[in-house]
């Protein structure tokens, strides 16, 4: 004979004395306990995805937001560069204004276009993700490399103008633009007849006539390289430019400066006389070219502004 095994559940109030007895069978209780495991199993795992499930939303909206603010960011840096674009061009514009106002070579246009030969680079870095981001990404890519391009140009073209105006500048200085006295002009460069030996000469410079004592400037920046008597030049001045010019001014009365010393433009450097073999109180001012070992003109450096100075003597 078979005992059939059963499960007995007692249950009592904590302030009674009063007790419940109940007794189910050992596969009723099994049925029971199963069905309380699946319930709960069922409830955890719910909950498991409810947690996962806003979870995910959270990190969707996150990802939203910093998507939008990506977006935002690379709006702001393409506008950036845009207006950095148009202050290059005021720059450029500033530059080529002032070459022509300098008569310097002014920079070709299709240089500073820079040109678009071949294929862009495309990086592939959101591809994946948000094709407005892709292009938005590669437009900004492109646009800082033109812009860099832009940046290097613009820097290489100003300083070749700072170069050209400072080399202008110290060449102006050092030519002989301004006049060497005051006076009326009684000689011409050229061939004349010689007022004392009455004889037809070429004449090396041009003659300047005014009374006695009377200034005699330095017409350009330089170094003195003969001060004294020289046979009919008189009292005799030389002075050596650096921009390969030599300066010299004869028939002086009072010499005032010494073989060595740097004179500056518009220095006063000796006063006019008649030293020499000369009929009357004049300053002979010369200009010689060092490097083509010959006298020039005077006439065509007199009163040049410095835009007028050519930089390839």
């Amino acid at each position: 004979m078979s005992i059939r095994k059963k499960w007995y559940i007692t249950l009592m109030q904590t302030d009674s004395s009063k007790m419940v007895s109940l007794t189910i069978s050992k596969h009723i209780g099994s049925m029971i306990f199963i069905s309380i495991f699946v319930i709960m199993s069922l409830f955890a795992s719910g909950a498991i995805y409810v947690w996962r499930r806003q979870a995910d939303l959270a990190q969707l909206s996150r990802l939203e937001k910093e998507n939008a603010l990506l977006r935002e960011g690379m709006s702001n840096f393409s506008n950036q560069m845009d207006s950095l674009l148009i202050k290059i061009r005021i720059m450029e514009e500033w530059e080529d204004h002032m070459r022509q106002e300098r008569r310097l070579r002014v920079i070709n246009p299709d240089v500073r276009a820079l040109g678009s030969g071949g294929e862009p680079f495309i990086a592939p870095t959101f591809l994946p993700f948000c094709n407005e981001l892709h292009e938005l990404f590669n437009s900004n890519l492109s646009k800082m490399s033109f812009l860099s391009a832009k940046t290097a140009l613009t820097f290489e073209t100003h300083f070749d103008l700072v170069i050209s105006l400072q080399t202008r500048e110290q060449m102006y200085r050092s030519t002989p633009t301004i006049w060497p006295t005051f006076g009326r002009i009684t000689s011409i460069y050229g061939y004349r007849n010689h007022p004392v030996f009455n004889y037809r000469i070429f004449h090396a410079g041009i003659d300047i006539a005014n009374e006695r004592g009377t200034p005699v400037y330095a017409t350009a920046y330089g170094i003195v390289s003969f001060a004294g008597r020289s046979g009919q030049s008189g009292n005799l001045i030389r002075i050596e430019h650096a921009s390969g010019l030599q300066t010299r001014y004869a028939h002086l009365e009072n010499v005032f400066v010494s073989v060595g010393e740097s004179v500056h433009k518009g220095q006063i450097i000796a006063t006019m006389g008649m030293s020499g073999v000369s009929t009357g109180n004049h300053l002979h001012y010369e200009i010689f070219d060092v490097t083509r070992r010959t006298t020039v003109n005077p006439n065509q450096f007199l009163s040049l502004s410095e835009n007028q100075i050519s930089l390839n003597r």
